[in-house]
């Protein structure tokens, strides 16, 4: 027999001597205080010595969690309990628990759960505890938790058990506490600007509202191919069609594509839609909402990020950011004019720019510029910039401009995208003309191009008005503010190859 297996052997064992005792997996604990409660009610008593308490300990206090740790001391143990809130130390004495107390510390292990009941006090040390009077099993952990609670090392391992992660590693908890908070405070924000949050389609007839590859499933019960979502825009869009003025969506969307540190196929967005505000607006929104958020969530707006080759960067949110046109980049870092150059000359410089040569004949203008752009000028755009005005041709859902521009803007932070977001285009006779170009791309090999959605132009047909629209990935975000460089470290559950 394996060492594993003699352990969850030797634990099954241990779970019949709880049985015999009268104790199996339970429904329910009422406890009294969480380990942060615990610690700060133990605050307003003055420190008492173990045999004081020991003399008349009651059992009004009621603490639950999992085993962490337990150190054997003669006729003394300690046990350090783990909540949410943290760790919180548990005392067994001999002469308080008499029979039981050999009992206990033979059949409780690293990983169970167990309640306890008994009375606060301060050792001598000054580490808050609770002397215990009764103990309560919970729930026997029959596979051993990673040795000595070092943690999990093995990257893919914390990924395919995030669980083990979580509880071996507290800076894992604590980034998906962050996590949460900034998801909250994102609502909070939104909420009072007055928008309404929805919940739109995951399944949709054909994928709309950015430019990307799908995942495809067949539904049984009307015999028909779906998709994925890529996008919320289009939907979101509508609603605003039926009257509805402020609206936003934080959810899943899956784009078939390559994977990344900061590429996933399924990923968390926020998108939201506001009628009768322009881009202008927008920003003005999304510098103040970004700039709360960090606020309420950290304590402060200043923090240091990762940009190119790693080399940490110190970045002032609370600074004004700056902005800048796309054109005016490309020619800045790339030595490149979109307005004048031909498309030989554009090709010569993806081909200077290590753009993939296997790419450039068949792509289009538009996406060869962006590609150069993405080579060239976006790993040196550190502090928190707006770049306005990119090719309309990437941006078909977008107020078009006589320049051959659109009316957008993406926010770089450590040569990151963070936002992507328009004046959004209302005209649905020349939304019709864009989407056929795309349409045309996509016939043409594009597998990333759009195509046109006749339901979204007929919702456009009945009237649509003046909006604009932000779009920001969560996961891309939360890795930014915790420092992290693959977004894999803040999602619970990242996709992975099965084993």
């Amino acid at each position: 027999m394996s060492e594993e297996n003699s352990l969850r052997a030797e634990r099954r064992e241990k779970l019949e001597q709880w049985r015999k005792l009268g104790f199996d997996y339970a429904a329910k604990f009422d406890r009294t205080h969480t380990s942060a409660e615990a610690k700060k009610a133990i605050k307003k008593k003055a420190p008492r010595d173990t045999e004081k308490v020991m003399q008349k300990p009651s059992s009004s206090i009621r603490l639950c969690g999992r085993i962490v740790n337990i150190r054997e001391m003669g006729k003394l143990a300690f046990l350090r309990l783990r909540d949410q809130d943290g760790d919180f130390q548990i005392c067994f004495a001999q002469k308080t628990l008499e029979d039981e107390y050999k009992t206990f510390l033979k059949i409780l292990d690293l990983g169970d759960f167990c309640g306890f009941e008994g009375e606060f006090f301060i050792t001598r040390h000054g580490e808050p505890t609770l002397l215990a009077v009764k103990v309560v099993p919970l729930s026997k952990a029959i596979r051993p938790l990673p040795e000595k609670w070092h943690g999990l090392s093995d990257r893919e391992a914390r990924y395919r058990q995030r669980y083990l992660d979580l509880l071996s590693n507290p800076e894992t908890f604590a980034r998906f506490q962050i996590r949460s908070q900034i998801i909250q405070k994102i609502r909070d924000f939104l909420l009072q600007k007055n928008f309404q949050e929805v919940e739109t389609r995951v399944l949709q007839p054909q994928a709309g509202g950015a430019m990307a590859r799908v995942f495809k499933t067949h539904h049984e019960a009307l015999d028909h191919e779906f998709v994925l979502r890529i996008a919320l825009e289009l939907d979101l869009k509508m609603l605003l069609v039926g009257g509805m003025e402020r609206v936003f969506e934080i959810g899943k969307c899956f784009r078939n594509e390559g994977m990344d540190p900061s590429h996933l196929q399924e990923f968390t967005l926020l998108e939201w839609y506001a009628a009768y505000a322009d881009l202008n607006q927008n920003m003005d929104w999304t510098e103040e909402m970004i700039r709360w958020v960090l606020q309420e969530v950290l304590g402060k707006t200043t923090l240091t990020i990762s940009g190119k080759e790693g080399k940490p960067h110190t970045v002032d949110f609370g600074k004004k950011w700056k902005k800048v046109r796309f054109p005016d980049v490309l020619k800045e870092y790339a030595d490149l004019n979109m307005q004048t150059a031909s498309r030989e000359e554009i090709e010569n410089a993806a081909k200077k720019w290590k753009v993939d040569t296997k790419e450039i004949k068949k792509a289009s203008t538009g996406n060869l510029l962006d590609d150069i752009y993405k080579k060239s000028s976006r790993p040196y755009l550190i502090e928190p910039t707006f770049v306005l005005d990119y090719p309309s041709e990437l941006k078909p859902l977008a107020r078009p401009k006589e320049d051959g521009t659109a009316e957008c803007y993406q926010l770089l932070v450590g040569g990151w995208e963070i936002v992507n977001s328009y004046g959004e285009l209302i005209d649905s006779a020349v939304q019709r003309k864009l989407l056929e170009a795309q349409a045309q791309a996509k016939a043409a090999g594009d597998e990333e191009a759009m195509n046109i959605d006749e339901e979204f132009l007929t919702a456009m047909e009945h009237g649509m008005p003046p909006m604009t629209g932000f779009g920001m990935g969560i996961d891309r975000f939360v890795s930014l503010i915790t420092e992290q460089i693959n977004l894999k470290d803040v999602i619970l559950f990242p996709l992975m190859k099965p084993e």
